[in-house]
C-alpha cells in the first residue's frame, strides 16, 4: 500500500494504490475537508471504485460463456492493489491488470486505468477499461465516494440539497426489501425538477437507487452556509444514494454504469442491466469530475 498527492494553489489530494481510492480533498482556500474520513462510525472507506460491477449480485454468482464465476456487491477492484504508472507534478495514473485472481471472477484480459489530475480548483478522475482479450469484453462501472453532510459542523442534514444541473425525470427503483435486488418496478421520484431535499432522516429506508439520470453534475449544497460539493456525472445514467438511518452524517453519492441484478436474473453476465462492451483493442472511457467551494 503506497500514498500519493497532488497539490496546487487551491487543492490537495491524497490517493491510496489500494483500489485506487481517492482519500481526500482539500480546500487550502476555505481549510476544509470533503471527502469522509473513516472512523469508528458508518462507512470504512473514503471512496470506492465498483468494478467490474456496482450493486448486487445475485446469488453471488454470474454466468460468462456458458460458466459459472463467484461474483461478488461491488466488484473485486476496491480491494486491490494498483500498480502506479507515472506521478508528475498534476497527475496520477494508477493501473490494475488481469491475473489469476481476477479471472477467477471475471474472465477477462483488461487492463483499469485510473488517472487523477488537478486542473484549477477541480479534481479530474478519468477511468479507462482496456481490452487486452482476443473476444469482446463486458463490465459495468462506478464510484462510490463519500462526503461529510453536513459539511460544517453545527449544520444538520435539514440544510441540504443535492441539486442537479439539468431538469431530471427520475425514477426510483422498487427493492427486494431482503436482497435490495430490483425487482423491475419503478417510482417517480423528479419529474422535470433539479432538487432533492436532504434531511436528517433521508437513509431511514435504506439506500435509494435512481435510474434514467441525464446530467453533468450533482451539487450537495448548504441552503445555510452556501458551501457544497459538487460532482460532475456525465455518462452515468444511474445514481444510489447511501448513508446511515436515523442521523446524517454521510452521504455516498455514487454515479454507476450498470446497476444491481433483477430479482429474475438468468444471471447471463452479458444479459446484465447497463453492461458495457468493448471491441477487442477498444477501451472504454468514464470521467468524473470533483469541485468544492
Amino acid at each position: 500500500m503506497a500514498y500519493f498527492e497532488l497539490e496546487n494553489n487551491k487543492l490537495r489530494i491524497r490517493v491510496c494504490s489500494v483500489g485506487a481510492e481517492l482519500q481526500s480533498v482539500y480546500s487550502k482556500e476555505l481549510e476544509m475537508e470533503y471527502i469522509w474520513q473513516p472512523g469508528a462510525e458508518t462507512f470504512a472507506h473514503h471512496t470506492m471504485l465498483l468494478f467490474p460491477n456496482p450493486g448486487r449480485i445475485a446469488h453471488d454468482r454470474i454466468i460468462v460463456g456458458g460458466k459459472v464465476y463467484p461474483a461478488t456487491m461491488h466488484g473485486f477492484a476496491n480491494d486491490m492493489e494498483f500498480r502506479l504508472v507515472e506521478h508528475s507534478a498534476n497527475k496520477i495514473l494508477l493501473e490494475l491488470a488481469a491475473t489469476d485472481y481476477t479471472r477467477r471472477y471475471f474472465p477477462y484480459e483488461f487492463r483499469l486505468q485510473v488517472v487523477f489530475t488537478l486542473k484549477d480548483d477541480v479534481v479530474e478522475q478519468n477511468f479507462y477499461v482496456i481490452n487486452d482479450d482476443r473476444k469482446a469484453v463486458y463490465y459495468c462501472l462506478g464510484a462510490h465516494p463519500g462526503f461529510y453532510c453536513p459539511i460544517v459542523l453545527g449544520e444538520s442534514g435539514d440544510d441540504y440539497s443535492l441539486v442537479f444541473d439539468t431538469p431530471q425525470n427520475l425514477d426510483r427503483e422498487v427493492l427486494e426489501a431482503h436482497t435490495r435486488l430490483l425487482t423491475g418496478n419503478t417510482t417517480p421520484a423528479l419529474v422535470g425538477e433539479t432538487e432533492i431535499p436532504l434531511d436528517e432522516h433521508f437513509f431511514d429506508d435504506g439506500p435509494r437507487l435512481y435510474c434514467n439520470m441525464n446530467a453533468n453534475t450533482i451539487t450537495l449544497l448548504s441552503n445555510r452556509s452556501g458551501h457544497f460539493m459538487e460532482l460532475g456525472v456525465a455518462g452515468f445514467e444511474n445514481l444510489c444514494l447511501w448513508g446511515a438511518p436515523g442521523k446524517m452524517s454521510v452521504i455516498c453519492i455514487e454515479p454507476w454504469c450498470g446497476t444491481s441484478d433483477r430479482t429474475d436474473t438468468d444471471h447471463i453476465w452479458e444479459n446484465k442491466p447497463g453492461i458495457r462492451r468493448i471491441e477487442v483493442g477498444e477501451t472504454g472511457h468514464h470521467k468524473l469530475t470533483f469541485r468544492v467551494g
